[in-house]
C-alpha cells in the first residue's frame, strides 16, 4: 500500500498500508526507462497455457504423489483453453475438486506433458486438447451460502459518491466450512465519464493487506481511469467498509507511541505484541474466524462478484498488496479476466519479511544515483549514500531525542534510532527531493527535518479504518511461516552489509512481525499459496524506480512467467504508478489494447530536482 505525498493525514495512512516482499533477489533496475515485451515460452504456440489453481480452498497433494483410488464417474476429452479448474467445475460442479481429476488421471496428463516435451505436467498446469480424463465420482454435497448481491445506499465515509451505484458482495466468511456465517462485503461500480462505455469494466483490488478499496474512488477517477469503463471496487473482507472489520485501534495507538521509542529496541518489540494480542482476544471473542481472512478467500470473493454481478468479462487493476491478490486470483479464477495491472508488484511466490530488504536497497541506490545524476546534487552531496549509512550506524549507536510540531496533534517527542531513520527510506522514497538535504543536516546534528517527517507518517495514524488484522491474518500464515529468522537476517545482509545485526534483524516495515504472529495465533497457509502464477492473460507489470516497497525489480521477475506481459518502469516514481500522468497513460492505453499499449511517455519521465540547503529545490536541470 501507498505512502504519497498528498498531505500528512493521507501520507500517514498509505504509509500504514504500505508493505512489499522480496527474496534472492534478481538485479536492480536502474533509475532510468525500462519497457519490455516477455515473449511466450517455448513450445506455448503447440499447446494451451494453463493457470492451475491451487489454494487453500482446492484439495491437493504434492506432484507426483498417487491419490486414493477413486471411482470414475464418466470421461472428459480435453479442449482448447480448457483448465483442469474449468473440468472440475463443469463437470463435478465443484471447481476446487480440481485435485482429485488430476490425481485420478496423473500418469495420462503426465505421459502427455512429456510427448508435447514437458518435463512434466506440473501438476496439470499443462494439459492438451484431446487428451481423455475419467471423472471422479460425485462428492457428498456440501451446503454452503450462496453468494449473492445485495444493492444498498453508498457509504458517506469518504464523501458523497457521485454516478455510483453500491451494495453488499454476501459470502460465506469461510468457504471450508460448510456452517460458516456470512459477510457482507462493500462494493461500489463508479459509472464511466464516457457517454458509451465499452461493456468490459475494471475492478480494482487496493494495496495494504488492509487498505478500503472505497477510499481510493476518488484518487483512481482523478487519474481518469474510468475514463471508457465503469470502475468497481470490492471493500475485501476484513476492511473497514465492509462487515466485521478487523480494525485494531489497539495497534494504531502502539504506532503513536513508537515514535517516542527506539524503533528497533526489544521493549517496543514488546509492546507491539501486545497490542496485537489484545486486538486477537478482542475480534476473537466476537466470533471471528480470523483464518478466513486469507488471499486465497479473497480471490474466492472477486470471482463471486463477477459471477452475481453478471458480468462475462473485465479488466483487474491492483496495486501492492493487490497484486498479491490478482496473481492468485489470475491462477485460480482464470475465467472471465481480459487483462491485468499489477503496479508495485507482490509475487505471492516470494513474499516474506525478508523479501522487503531487497526493494528497500534498490529504492536506495537509485535515489541516490538520480542525485549524482543531477550536477547541483552532485556537487553538494557527493557522498550522500555513504553519509546516510554512516548516519544510520551512528544513530543506532547513539539515537537522537528531539522535539517537533505534527499537524492536528501538536508538539512530540521524536526518537530517531538507525531503524528508525532506515524505514524512514519508505518516506523519503514519495518525495525524494527532500532526501539528500535531509540526510546532510541530520548528520550535521539538525534532525528536525526528518524527525518532522517520519513523525507526521505515523501521527494521528489511521484512527481506527486502516485492518490491520486484516494485514496480521495475511502476514502471519502467508509470509512468515515461509521464512526462518536466519534467512530473513541473511537478506538484510545481503541488502545492506554495511549495517550492524540490530537494525537487520528487524524487516523493512515489519519490525517484530514475528513476536506479533505468536499473539495472532493463525494457522500456516498451504503451500500452494507460493506457487507461480503462470499464465498468458495479457499483463502490464508497472513499477516506480524509487519503490522502496515493491521495487521494480519484482514487476519484471512476475513477468517472467506470464508469456503476454508488458514490463514499465516509470523514473523517480514511488510506490504507486496507477496516479501518476504517465502510468495512468499507459494503463488506459493497455486497457484498450493490451498486446500493443502506448509507452512512448515513460520516455519523458524523469526524478524532480533535489533540493539544495535552504535554497529550495534546483530547477536550472
Amino acid at each position: 500500500m501507498p505512502i504519497r505525498d498528498r498531505g500528512t493525514a493521507a501520507a500517514a495512512a498509505m504509509f500504514l498500508a504500505g508493505l512489499t516482499m522480496l527474496s534472492a533477489a534478481p538485479a536492480h533496475g536502474t533509475s532510468g526507462l525500462a519497457t519490455t515485451r516477455q515473449k511466450p515460452a517455448a513450445g506455448e504456440g503447440a499447446s494451451p497455457r494453463v493457470s492451475r489453481p491451487q489454494s487453500g480452498l482446492s484439495p491437493g497433494r504434492p506432484a507426483g504423489e498417487a491419490g486414493p483410488a477413486e471411482a470414475k464417474a464418466g470421461m472428459h476429452t480435453v479442449a482448447p483453453g480448457n483448465t483442469l479448474w474449468d473440468i472440475a467445475r463443469q463437470a463435478l460442479g465443484d471447481a476446487t475438486r480440481w485435485g482429485s481429476v488430476y490425481d485420478l488421471n496423473r500418469q495420462t496428463i503426465e505421459h502427455e506433458a512429456l510427448r508435447h516435451g514437458y518435463p512434466s505436467s506440473d501438476r496439470g498446469h499443462w494439459i492438451f486438447p484431446g487428451t481423455m480424463l475419467a471423472l471422479p465420482a460425485p462428492a457428498a454435497a456440501r451446503t454452503l451460502p450462496t453468494s449473492r448481491f445485495v444493492p444498498a445506499p453508498c457509504p458517506t465515509t469518504y464523501g458523497e459518491l457521485e454516478d455510483t451505484r453500491c451494495g453488499f458482495l454476501v459470502v460465506p466468511e469461510n468457504r471450508a466450512h460448510p456452517s460458516s456465517r456470512t459477510l457482507r462485503l462493500a462494493v461500489a461500480r463508479v459509472r464511466s465519464s464516457s457517454p458509451r462505455p465499452h461493456a468490459d469494466p475494471i475492478v480494482f483490488f487496493t494495496g495494504g493487506p488492509g487498505a478500503d478499496a472505497l477510499a481510493d474512488i476518488a484518487g483512481l477517477t482523478e487519474a481518469g481511469l474510468n475514463r471508457d469503463r465503469d470502475l468497481i471496487l470490492l471493500s475485501q473482507r476484513g476492511t473497514y467498509s465492509s462487515e466485521r472489520p478487523l480494525t485494531c485501534p489497539e495497534i494504531d495507538r502502539f504506532y503513536g507511541e513508537r515514535v517516542h521509542l527506539p524503533y528497533d529496541a526489544p521493549s517496543t518489540g514488546d509492546l507491539y505484541a501486545q497490542a496485537a494480542a489484545r486486538c486477537h482476544d478482542r475480534l476473537t471473542a466476537q466470533g471471528i474466524d480470523l483464518a478466513a481472512y486469507n488471499t486465497s478467500e479473497n480471490a474466492a470473493d472477486a470471482a463471486d462478484l463477477r459471477r452475481v454481478l453478471g458480468i462475462r468479462e473485465w479488466n483487474v487493476l491492483s496495486h501492492s498488496y493487490g497484486t498479491q491478490l490478482a496473481l492468485t486470483y489470475m491462477r485460480m479464477f482464470p475465467e472471465g479476466i481480459r487483462s491485468v495491472t499489477i503496479d508495485g508488484v507482490v509475487p505471492p511466490s516470494v513474499a516474506t519479511p525478508g523479501w522487503t530488504w531487497s526493494s528497500m536497497r534498490e529504492s536506495f541506490d537509485n535515489i541516490v544515483s538520480a542525485c549524482a545524476a543531477q550536477l547541483s546534487c552532485r556537487q553538494r552531496y557527493p557522498d550522500i549514500g555513504a553519509t546516510y549509512l554512516r548516519t544510520v550506524r551512528q544513530l543506532e549507536a547513539r539515537p537522537v531525542t528531539t522535539y517537533v510540531t505534527v499537524p492536528q496533534v501538536g508538539r512530540v517527542k521524536v526518537v530517531l534510532d538507525g531503524g528508525a531513520l532506515l524505514n524512514w527510506m519508505v518516506r523519503a522514497s514519495h518525495a525524494p527531493e527532500t532526501f539528500a538535504v535531509g540526510v546532510d543536516e541530520l548528520a550535521h546534528g539538525h534532525p528536525e527535518r526528518i524527525a518532522q517527517q517520519w513523525a507526521s507518517a505515523w501521527l494521528p495514524g489511521s484512527q481506527g479504518m486502516f485492518a490491520h488484522g486484516f494485514s496480521l491474518s495475511v502476514w502471519c500464515s502467508e509470509w512468515v511461516p515461509f521464512e526462518t529468522p536466519q534467512e530473513q537476517l541473511a537478506k538484510g545482509r545481503q541488502a545492506f552489509p554495511e549495517l550492524p545485526r540490530s537494525v537487520l534483524a528487524q524487516a523493512p516495515q515489519l519490525p517484530f512481525l514475528r513476536q506479533a504472529c505468536q499473539a495472532w495465533n493463525v494457522p500456516k497457509a498451504p503451500d500452494s499459496v507460493r506457487e507461480v502464477t503462470r499464465s498468458s492473460i495479457p499483463t502490464l507489470a508497472v513499477s516506480g524506480s524509487f519503490d522502496a516497497q515493491t521495487g521494480a525489480q519484482w514487476g519484471r521477475y512476475a513477468a517472467r512467467t506470464l508469456s503476454r506481459s508488458t514490463v514499465v518502469t516509470l523514473a523517480g516514481v514511488a510506490h504507486g504508478a496507477y496516479d501518476t500522468p504517465c502510468g495512468a497513460k499507459v494503463i488506459t492505453s493497455f486497457l484498450d489494447d493490451p498486446e500493443h499499449p502506448d509507452t512512448r511517455c515513460v520516455n519523458t519521465v524523469k526524478p524532480v530536482p533535489f533540493a539544495i540547503g535552504s535554497e529550495g529545490a534546483d530547477t536550472s536541470e
